[in-house]
């Protein structure tokens, strides 16, 4: 005798998963017995559903024990088309397919061996496309050792009825038998000499039930029990006026919760308050139309926490998807014994399933400090991609808060937080969420998180959360709802989600942008965190996802222009600047840019991923980077928010100092990859439009992303004791400056952008200021390289201060690989020295001055060197500096000597740079000591 009901939580949801996509003639399948084996592809993954294509049967005998999942006998090879293996396509039906086998025959098993289940996988030819379960994972069949009896209707072995409802049981023997059905003890149907019986079964009082079915051979016998849930009616009632979906406080003592759970019979509330038992007064009511269970809770003690679930249909446990807070039966533990979140209670294990929610009358409101803030404006935005879990070793939001002012110093303006909600796990990066409207608790407390975005505020950094609304997690009430309280994928009934992802890269449970439903819950989720923690705006996570056009795999049709996906993200877009008009809205799209151009000039901001050009750079490569600008994508607006790194990319430093080229040059040596990067960095910085780093790059953070991709990485905070890294530092703090600063950074007047050699250029006018940028992106020197200038006079060097006369449209410079000059046509603070690695050689441009008024001579020099002075330089200043940028030697030159006489014996053989000035000018000139 068996009862399924005692089977594992894991082979009750095999068995489901089976149920849903494969059906076997006879339905009670033997290893000795012929058997059909019916395929729909449309049911479980999906990954065949209107392939066009061939279907072939992977299978496998499990020998090993009924509950096995392993594989022992296996007659087909993966990806070929062997025509054994294929399957017969069913008259009429466009996505069943059948196989036909006897077990015992069909595999090859000298030992007989005991087949207990058959394993399954679906694919087509090549074994591209595949048809699993709903978790993606192995069907399996199980093979009756004998005799056996089972329902075949409801083949879960639990229904839900209303009073008064009727029910027509179905059960299917092996063979001829007595069968009869059991109520409660009771027999109330017997048929003799029968395979298959039915009872008619109406529900009266409310309650659980059970019926057996029994069927009886001569020799043997067989059994399974279902269970049968009878709810009492719900009560009728409208939602009181005010009330919105969740948890509504409406004193001190009273709450009201409210479930959105169309289709649905009846729905129980749980917990502490109740001691977790069915009572008649925790039934909840349910709204004229259906589609809202709602009660009034009252007698709650003040500021008392309550944990709590919902029972519905008396089968599913969730917690409220609007819950602020959720209790978690896998990872509380560890928060509450690593000291997290004090205070935390801990799971009510035996009374509760999965997650669970809180509800806590009279809270304490978060005191906000720094309500006076002012907003950059988009195109000023300079955003610090930050994870919670690796950009301290605490792994904490007051760890986060205690390193604001190294943020601040740097520069940076936002931080975008990665997902924060409540996801699955504890070490995530957070794009597996499960509560939408709750911290996760591995961080801190959500006073923890408040405090954060307030002290952020005070030291004029925004705070842009990473939201994930493309998918949802199998722990989300809301998938669970609708999948009986298991996990799995949602049922076609489900309000909220696809039951099959429209697009390619899809992870979780696709949200259906188009439903009204999921419009609301997407509305709710936006203003609570712009209105409850204030956060300054949102970056979009997989905002390509939210289309409702089935590209299925194709990834070049998913990225065409898709108007209805356009329409979605607008009316996004609508709902949030109605309430809050000052929002940043950042997606991360990556689609065709038509699409992307009509959002950006609707004002949508969006990531710009140049990650691969830049690390093809970092090693030593030569690409153009001119897609970075907004301009040259043909945008209104500098809504482009182009980077280098983001979380999902592997980091430039990484390249350089793994993959860089080794000569002419060695971009592996730390020295020269620093420079590289910071080549990179100031052309990066320069081209106008709103910038991201991802954390760490600003030191040059050189850790593989791909070595363990979602996996804790170490935070290198020593870094920044290296002198090599804190140059790049100090480049990242200057170039940022620099775009805040001033207006030719942020969107200039006029930008010309030549960056298709390998020698780069951009030129910025603005009524301000114009800038120029030269560099050198070859692995070789260039000599006497033309570069352009937008108009002649004085131009300073912004890392020395020095400055020289330009005196036409282009003028000829040297650069040493990976080198780079910028410059101003206004005279700005000069940044610390030692920024750029500087060999005075070549970092400053020679002044073309007529022959005759200028030389050093002789050169090359043993041990006298001397200077013809022009006329307007005798009486200046003078200094001889050697390649490292040490002055070796300087001094005052006469009024009436045109000639300067200088023993040069003592240095050492090198290169060597002459140099004579004055408060307006500098004359150069290179020798060399033999």
């Amino acid at each position: 005798m068996k009862s399924r009901l005692s089977l594992s939580i894991l082979f009750l949801l095999i068995s489901l998963s089976t149920v849903a996509q494969v059906t076997t003639d006879p339905v009670i399948a033997r290893a000795d017995q012929p058997l059909v084996i019916t395929y729909d592809a449309s049911k479980g993954s999906a990954g065949l559903e209107d392939c066009n294509c061939e279907v072939y049967v992977h299978i496998g005998a499990v020998t090993e024990s009924p509950e096995s999942t392993t594989w022992s006998i296996v007659p087909f090879a993966w990806g070929t088309e062997d025509p054994d293996a294929l399957m017969t396509k069913v008259d009429g039906e466009e996505n069943l397919y059948s196989f036909e086998l006897t077990p015992n025959d069909f595999f090859d098993n000298p030992n007989g061996l005991t087949i207990y289940r058959l394993g399954l996988v679906f694919r087509n030819g090549d074994g591209s496309l595949e048809g699993k379960t709903d978790t993606n994972g192995d069907i399996f069949v199980d093979l009756a050792q004998g005799f056996a009896v089972t329902f075949t209707d409801p083949s879960s072995g639990r229904v839900s009825l209303d009073q008064g409802e009727q029910y027509e049981f179905r059960a299917e023997a092996s063979e001829a038998a007595t069968i009869s059905f059991i109520l409660e003890g009771d027999e109330v149907k017997k048929e003799e000499n029968v395979t298959e019986l039915s009872y008619l079964y109406t529900a009266e009082g409310s309650g659980t039930f059970e019926l057996e079915v029994k069927a009886e051979t001569g020799s043997a016998s067989d059994s399974e029990v279902a269970q049968i849930e009878v709810f009492a009616p719900s009560e009728v009632a409208p939602l009181p006026s005010g009330i919105r979906l969740g948890i509504n406080y409406i004193s001190d003592t009273q709450v009201i919760l409210a479930l959105n759970a169309p289709g649905k019979k009846l729905v129980e509330v749980l917990g502490d308050f109740n001691n977790w038992e069915r009572r008649p007064e925790y039934q909840m009511k349910r709204t004229p139309d259906g589609e809202i269970f709602w009660l009034q809770i009252d007698n709650l003690e003040p500021k008392k926490e309550y944990i709590f679930q919902y029972l519905v249909d008396g089968v599913i446990r969730i917690g409220d998807p609007y819950a602020e807070k959720t209790s978690d039966p896998d990872h509380d533990d560890e928060i509450i014994n690593e000291g997290r979140y004090p205070g935390l209670m801990p799971y009510p294990s035996g009374k509760a399933v999965y997650q669970a929610t809180y509800l806590q009358t009279a809270q304490e409101e978060y005191q906000w400090k720094n309500l006076n803030y002012e907003r950059p404006d988009p195109e000023d935005l300079v955003v610090y991609e930050l994870l919670v879990r690796d950009f301290d070793d605490r792994r904490t939001y007051k760890a986060v808060t205690e390193r604001l002012d190294y943020l601040k110093d740097l520069g940076v303006n936002a931080i975008e937080l990665m997902p924060v909600g409540e996801f699955e796990g504890n070490l995530s990066w957070g794009y597996n969420p499960s509560f939408f409207f709750a911290p996760d608790k591995y961080y801190g407390t959500e006073e923890d998180l408040k405090e954060l975005i307030d002290e952020a505020h005070g030291k004029g950094i925004m705070i842009i959360l990473d939201m994930v609304l493309n998918h949802a997690f199998g722990q989300n009430p809301m998938v669970r709802l609708y999948n009986d309280g298991d996990f799995g994928a949602p049922t076609e009934d489900n309000p909220w989600f696809n039951r099959v992802a429209k697009h390619p890269f899809n992870v979780g449970y696709d949200f259906n942008h188009e439903s009204e439903y999921t419009k609301a819950f997407v509305d709710s989720v936006n203003n609570y965190w712009l209105t409850e923690y204030k956060v300054d705006g949102f970056r979009f996570d997989l905002s390509k996802g939210f289309t409702q056009v089935n590209t299925g795999n194709d990834v070049g049709l998913w990225s065409q222009y898709d108007p209805s996906r356009i329409e979605i993200w607008k009316g996004i877009y609508d709902r949030i600047k109605d309430e809050h008009p000052e929002a940043y809205i950042i997606l991360e799209h990556l689609s065709v840019n038509s699409e992307e151009q009509e959002l950006a000039d609707y004002g949508m901001m969006f990531w710009g991923n140049m990650n691969f050009d830049f690390r093809e750079m970092a090693k030593g490569q030569n690409k153009d980077i001119s897609w970075a600008y907004y301009g040259n994508r043909g945008w209104d607006d500098p809504h482009l928010v182009s980077y280098q790194e983001s979380h999902d990319e592997e980091r430039v430093m990484w390249e350089s100092v793994n993959f860089g080229a080794t000569s002419p040059i060695n971009i592996r040596q730390l020295e020269n990859a620093v420079n590289r990067n910071q080549l990179l960095s100031a052309f990066y910085f320069a081209i106008p439009g709103p910038k991201m780093l991802w954390q760490f790059g600003e030191f040059g953070y050189d850790e593989e992303l791909n070595n363990d991709r979602l996996g804790i990485k170490p935070t290198r905070w020593e870094y920044l004791d290296n002198p090599e890294r804190m140059r790049l530092f100090k480049l990242y703090q200057e170039m940022i400056k620099l775009k805040l600063e001033h207006s030719a950074f942020k969107n200039p007047e006029s930008t010309t952008m030549t960056l298709s050699s390998t020698i780069k250029s951009i030129i910025l006018e603005d009524e301000s200021m114009d800038v120029v940028l030269h560099g050198n992106f070859g692995l070789n020197s260039a000599t006497n390289i033309p570069v352009s200038f937008p108009s002649t006079g004085t131009w300073y060097n912004y890392f020395t201060g020095e400055e020289f006369e330009v005196t036409s449209a282009t003028m000829n410079l040297d650069f040493r690989p990976s080198e780079f000059v910028l410059l101003t046509s206004e005279r700005l603070p000069t940044p610390e020295p030692g920024i750029i690695q500087e060999d005075y050689i070549t970092s400053i441009p020679e002044e073309v001055i007529p022959e005759g008024e200028f030389r050093v001579f002789p050169n090359p020099t043993q041990a006298q060197l001397f200077v013809d002075l022009p006329i307007e330089m005798q009486g200046a200043n003078y200094r001889i500096i050697d390649m490292q940028g040490q002055v070796m030697r300087e001094g005052g030159t006469q009024m009436g000597s045109d000639i300067l006489e200088l023993d040069v014996r003592n240095f050492n053989a090198g290169i060597y740079i002459f140099e004579v000035y004055d408060n307006k000018r500098v004359l150069i000139k290179r020798f060399i000591k033999i």
